[in-house]
């Protein structure tokens, strides 16, 4: 994936939602934490924060598209209430992956998936992985900070 480090959950729930002309809520360009939650990230829990701005929303929806179209067999959204629902099957360097995200919008400024994922590759046998992603608006984006840019949490 490129410099955007997004949640895989969220960019395929926004690149299947283009492709299904479901409308996702807009997300806020500014300065955003995403902390990811899961037993195989080290340590339990990672954060970063990330200075958003149209063009970079955009770029990491046009790199999504690129990875469903390129990558993945299936990839379908639905909602179900107020909860997006996706389901992949992609293959990543090698990698076989099935995924399955529950996401929920707090309007424009926070989000929170539930990812549960599967993967194997000719190099190990199958792995299930449950992950939590939050992310959280905090303002407006620091003067001179590179949108775009991952800056990891102490």
């Amino acid at each position: 994936m490129n410099r955007i480090a997004f949640p895989v959950a969220v960019l395929l729930l926004s690149a299947s939602a283009s492709a299904t002309s479901l409308e996702l809520p807009a997300q806020k360009p500014g300065l955003w934490r995403t902390t990811m939650t899961g037993e195989k990230i080290p340590g339990g829990s990672r954060s970063y924060n990330m200075c958003l701005d149209a063009a970079s929303l955009a770029e990491a929806k046009a790199s999504a598209d690129a990875h469903l179209k390129n990558d993945c067999s299936k990839n379908d959204v639905h909602m179900q209430g107020s909860t997006w629902i996706a389901e992949s099957t992609c293959t990543l360097s090698g990698m076989h992956v099935v995924a399955h995200s529950e996401t929920t919008f707090s309007g424009d400024d926070a989000f929170h998936s539930e990812i549960t994922s599967s993967y194997d590759s000719p190099k190990q046998s199958k792995t299930n992985s449950v992950m939590a992603v939050d992310g959280k608006y905090l303002g407006a984006c620091a003067p001179g900070q590179k949108p775009g840019v991952p800056e990891a949490q102490k």
